[in-house]
């Protein structure tokens, strides 16, 4: 798919596949995991979409291109351990002038066509070449970290993937609601305990604290786009009582709610 324009997108979404994207001119400001990224021309950005993300800021140039994958297909390409968890502990990949920019473009495009055809052979040519693509992104964030690429695959099985992958999408849809660790796991048939600890054995944090940041994420879009009272964003971010939005927020940000807005409001505008 493909935007082009200078207005952001609309309200913050989230959804449970990897997603590319690329920046085929232009630039603008990408809002995700609480912060903001500066989007250049002939950048590619990839990351997996279950956190709240949002296109801020964007030049009457900016023109996006991007597709997605959904996460169980990724899983299947036995990725590096070390990607395959920083990927799904939120962190996002960004790559710069790896390609002129019209080749990563021409391939996104196709992509798109293949991906979405009904011919079975299309689609399989597709996610070759995608999956050739992501992984020339993993050995160069390989390099940047030192690593050497004799990489060895995950250690976990598909099947605990899909689990995790099921968790994620849960969290990212009901977030705003009351649940806990313990509704989480009833969800995917699985013991609190032993749900809390797959989930922090893949993704490298607790199912809770993952919980609470897609919660304070949320109040923090609210808290600099809108004018509501603290109160209403913290029901608005699943929170039954101030004083713990409060505690969570100041965990998580290091700033009260108010202070946040009074710090950060004026950038976000």
């Amino acid at each position: 798919m493909e935007s082009t324009g200078g207005r952001p997108q609309g309200a913050p979404h989230s959804h449970n596949e990897v997603e590319f994207l690329l920046v085929e001119r232009g630039s603008g400001q990408w809002w995700m995991n609480g912060e903001r990224v500066a989007l250049a021309a002939g950048q590619l950005m990839v990351f997996w979409g279950v956190r709240p993300h949002q296109l801020v800021k964007a030049s009457r140039s900016l023109a996006l291109r991007w597709l997605t994958v959904p996460l169980p297909l990724v899983v299947e390409w036995r990725l590096p351990e070390f990607f395959a968890r920083r990927l799904l502990a939120g962190q996002r990949f960004l790559e710069k002038d790896t390609a002129p920019p019209s080749q990563d473009r021409g391939s996104l495009g196709r992509w798109q066509l293949d991906f979405e055809s009904q011919d079975p052979q299309r689609r399989r040519l597709a996610l070759l070449e995608i999956e050739a693509r992501l992984w020339r992104l993993v050995f160069r964030a390989a390099a940047a970290a030192g690593l050497r690429p004799g990489l060895a695959p995950a250690a976990h099985g598909q099947r605990y993937y899909d689990q995790i992958s099921r968790i994620a999408d849960f969290v990212s849809r009901n977030f705003s609601e009351p649940i806990t660790v313990v509704d989480v796991a009833g969800h995917v048939h699985m013991h609190p305990a032993s749900a809390t600890k797959l989930f922090k054995k893949i993704c490298g944090l607790s199912l809770m604290h993952y919980i609470t940041q897609h919660r304070v994420f949320h109040a923090q879009r609210l808290l600099l786009s809108t004018d509501r009272k603290i109160l209403d964003v913290a029901l608005e971010s699943g929170y039954q009582s101030a004083s713990r939005f409060y505690a969570a927020f100041k965990e998580v940000c290091g700033l009260t709610p108010q202070a946040y807005r009074a710090t950060m409001g004026k950038a976000w505008r």
